[in-house]
């Protein structure tokens, strides 16, 4: 018996191999990075439930004239999830409360926002796809960001492997990018630890980790 809950628990860590948001089960900590050319970030989350999480967020970001800098606090909450035999689906609710400055031209002001992201994800051990919406506007700006990614596994792997993942990231912020931004990006996860690694197609490096305990 004991053999047999040992063996349902690998498989169920094994399906957890692709993690489309920052929170894993409750009691955990989230903790991750992102750095680019133009942007940057850094957050941490813990889990107060199996749905909701609570966490800190600091980012920068520059484009078309525009420098930004924000805190923020935010909610993470799972509003959907659907288990299937060899799929999972998730509807994910963000909600951001935060301050950010702005810098364009010669202004430099302080702003306050209230930010609400809405994200759809579909994943098997193979497959994988993201749709997210992210509305973000103060005073008379408007940033809204637009996030499309999907891509597959090279092979399945068990729990104690590292799978790679071959990802494409679509990419767009209103006020900030001139045209969307596609990045192919390699994808590798091992137990807890997650790692994004991509160039744009006009040649700018990303980097994005992942680590939850």
């Amino acid at each position: 018996m004991r053999t047999i809950f040992k063996s349902i628990i690998i498989i169920l860590l094994s399906y957890q191999t692709v993690i489309a948001a920052p929170m894993s089960f409750k009691g955990s900590v989230t903790s991750m990075t992102t750095i680019g050319k133009d942007k940057s970030s850094v957050e941490s989350s813990y889990a107060i439930t199996a749905k909701d999480s609570l966490g800190l967020r600091a980012y920068n970001r520059e484009g078309n004239g525009y420098k930004i800098k924000a805190g923020e606090i935010f909610n993470l909450k799972r509003l959907v999830r659907i288990n299937a035999i060899n799929s999972q689906t998730n509807l994910w609710l963000f909600t951001a409360i935060g301050k950010m400055n702005i810098k364009k031209n010669s202004k430099n002001k302080d702003y306050n926002y209230l930010s609400p992201t809405l994200q759809f994800d579909y994943e098997t051990k193979r497959l994988y796809g993201l749709i997210s919406y992210k509305l973000f506007r103060v005073a008379h700006e408007n940033f809204d960001t637009t996030k499309v990614e999907g891509g597959f596994s090279f092979y399945e792997t068990g729990y104690n492997e590292t799978q790679p993942w071959l990802i494409l990231k679509a990419e767009n912020t209103n006020r900030i990018n001139k045209k969307v931004e596609y990045t192919p990006t390699i994808r590798l996860i091992n137990k807890t630890i997650f790692m994004d690694a991509g160039i744009t197609t006009d040649g700018n490096p990303s980097l994005h980790l992942m680590y939850t305990f």
